[in-house]
């Protein structure tokens, strides 16, 4: 049984693996956040890696993952992989086939990891420029993977899919994550900064900043939580994060074209 420590956004989960195999891809695919601080985990996650497993039936269309939530309890399972967190008592277990992935298991129990901690897994390209931190976010489609590839050359890539926003020390900080999206070609950055920008996507023919109201930038946020949006009774947990984030952070919408000129309106507004 290979043990190997993890840590995203100083979350450290620690993760059994029985095959020798997919232990060293893990290893290799999650390299950048290994951790080495001995901290004590938030989770730890046994991986029984078992030939042929299946859960879900493979079919065409969109990814799914059937999760279900009660009291810290959660239970999930897709095509190649399936099990159960108790976040309470810090433990679970996963099942899958050595063609699956750790990666879909990982990004559901962070999403949970992050709310219990006050904490928000958006699902948002993230960058880095000039030390500040900036998330893009809205639906599939809205431009994440497009601003992001607009912004190499000028600004860090933490993500074109999904990032960690946590409150730490007093402030807001934006977190590099192992998950991408598209740009599966993208170095995996572990780096941090503080959050200045939140962005709504929107597709357009001019550049332009728009404020949001409060309640409309937390409604946004909201809809942009992956995997705990979809569980009532994380409702009013996330609204709250999500209110007191956009109190600090105040949510705009960014309406862009496909040319870097959207930064001087962001660097105007912020």
């Amino acid at each position: 049984m290979a043990e190997i420590p993890i840590s995203i956004a100083e979350i450290p989960v620690h993760l059994l693996i029985d095959d020798g195999g997919a232990a060293e891809r893990v290893r290799q695919h999650y390299a950048a956040f290994l951790d080495e601080g001995g901290q004590p985990p938030a989770l730890t996650l046994s991986v029984v890696v078992r030939a042929g497993a299946r859960f879900v039936p493979i079919e065409p269309g969109p990814w799914i993952m059937n999760i279900t939530h009660q009291a810290g309890q959660i239970t999930f399972e897709s095509y190649l992989e399936a099990g159960e967190a108790d976040l309470n008592k810090g433990t679970g277990q996963v099942v899958m086939a050595p063609e699956g992935s750790l990666e879909n298991v990982l990004r559901v129990l962070y999403a949970w990891l992050c709310l219990r901690q006050g904490g928000l897994l958006l699902h948002a390209a993230g960058v880095i420029r000039n030390g500040k931190g900036y998330a893009f976010f809205g639906p599939s489609g809205a431009g994440k993977t497009t601003t992001t590839r607009l912004s190499q050359g000028i600004a860090q890539t933490l993500s074109d899919d999904l990032v960690i926003i946590r409150r730490m020390n007093g402030r807001y900080i934006l977190y590099g994550v192992p998950f991408r999206g598209e740009m599966a070609e993208a170095p995996r950055l572990h780096a941090q900064a503080p959050l200045t920008g939140l962005f709504r996507l929107r597709q357009a023919q001019r550049h332009a900043v728009v404020p949001l109201t409060p309640a409309e930038g937390v409604a946004e946020l909201v809809a942009a939580a992956p995997f705990v949006v979809a569980d009532p009774a994380a409702a009013a947990e996330l609204i709250n994060v999500c209110g007191a984030l956009t109190a600090a952070v105040p949510v705009r919408a960014l309406h862009f074209r496909r040319d870097a000129g959207f930064w001087s309106m962001i660097d105007a507004s912020v």
